[in-house]
């Protein structure tokens, strides 16, 4: 797909998440003119490419170029977190899968742009990993293969500009660990480590205590396991699911819960 064809495909994911909010479409699609019109956003983000380039020699994924032209290049999860995080304005995120910081970074811009919260990501270096691939809550998904192996001279959210970073606090750790050693409550949560049945399972029984009652829930790579269709069900809440934009096809790729949302308590759609 050219880019044109996936700025229509991200369109038409904003109105159906302005459907599932009950919200005006247009509010969300001008957040998303936003972060394509946010020149600084772009030039900082390239010359972290061109600087990973470089100085790692690592070319996987968005890396394949040394720039990009449009925030069009990233996947649609990219443009749904921002907007979500410029439109409900959260006090505190979480993120657990950092990688090279594709998600992070724009969460960070959504941050920076409302001037308020704070963002918690917590990951462990591609070394640590590989290191103790036998325990369990250490290892990739196998669907992973090695599009995540990095150099060990380079830490997770890598891509993330200086400019970015004044409301971000990175965890060097395993989340299934971390997270209960949390003491905030979050009001966004973003799940983009293992998307293994087991290992999502206890993530998000891990995060659930510590969500507050309206929180936003976004999992990534839904179809790698059924992790996230078992969570809806046994919490009995109703999901929105959207595609991805072209970059990997139209696979339906990423799914969504608000805690309180009036469908959860329709006996019809959760069982309730």
């Amino acid at each position: 797909m050219d880019i044109a064809d996936t700025r229509k495909c991200n369109l038409w994911n904003l109105e159906k998440l302005a459907v599932f909010l009950e919200i005006d479409a247009a509010a969300l699609k001008d957040y998303y003119q936003e972060i394509l019109d946010d020149a600084a956003f772009l030039a900082a983000v390239n010359e972290r490419m061109q600087a990973i380039r470089k100085e790692h020699g690592f070319t996987k994924g968005i890396f394949k170029s040394d720039r990009v032209d449009s925030a069009d290049w990233f996947a649609f999860e990219r443009i749904l977190i921002y907007v979500l995080l410029r439109h409900f304005k959260p006090e505190t995120c979480l993120e657990t899968g950092v990688y090279y910081g594709g998600n992070t970074v724009f969460m960070l811009a959504a941050l920076h742009r409302n001037c308020h919260g704070r963002l918690i990501s917590i990951d462990l270096p591609d070394s640590t990993i590989r290191q103790e691939a036998g325990k369990v809550s250490h290892a990739r998904h196998p669907l992973v293969g090695d599009s995540e192996f990095y150099a060990p001279t380079m830490s997770p959210g890598f891509i993330v500009p200086d400019y970015l970073k004044a409301h971000w606090e990175f965890v060097e750790g395993d989340s299934l660990v971390e997270i209960p050693k949390q003491t905030a409550l979050f009001d966004f949560y973003m799940h983009d480590s293992d998307h293994s049945m087991d290992f999502l399972s206890a993530e998000i029984a891990a995060v659930l205590p510590r969500l507050t009652p309206s929180a936003i829930l976004v999992i990534d790579d839904i179809d790698w396991s059924n992790a996230f269709y078992a969570f809806c069900v046994e919490r009995r809440v109703s999901p929105v699911l959207f595609t991805d934009n072209g970059k990997d096809n139209l696979r339906v790729r990423t799914g969504l819960v608000k805690l309180d949302h009036p469908r959860n308590a329709v006996s019809a759609v959760t069982g309730r």
